[in-house]
């Protein structure tokens, strides 16, 4: 008894529109390099990647808040105009590596 010889699975080009291998990496006609079309995501995927992209901008605004914080603390707080700029550069510098840290603690806690 023969057995059936499996046909290999064809599939139209995304580009061209030219029958191509399901598991062929580029189209043999035109070269595109995603024959089977873009990637589609499921809904996991957009999900998470929605809370990556969240926990990202908080990560973001956290740092860029506590260093603006610094900033104006050591500029508002000191005597002359080149104390000031360095007064505010320096607690520029403690806001940020405070606000990475609130940031991070954000992002963990935001699952429990």
């Amino acid at each position: 008894m023969r057995h059936p010889r499996p046909e290999r699975e064809l599939i139209a080009c995304h580009d061209c529109g030219k029958a191509v291998s399901f598991s062929a990496a580029s189209c043999p006609h035109c070269g595109s390099q995603e024959p089977a079309g873009p990637h589609v995501f499921n809904r996991t995927e957009i999900r998470r990647h929605r809370i990556e992209q969240r926990n990202d901008r908080t990560l973001a605004l956290a740092t860029v808040g506590c260093a603006a914080a610094g900033a104006f603390y050591g500029a508002v707080m000191s005597s002359g105009p080149y104390a000031a700029l360095l007064a505010g550069c320096g607690y520029g510098l403690v806001g940020t590596v405070i606000g990475v840290g609130v940031g991070f603690v954000i992002n963990l806690t935001r699952s429990l």
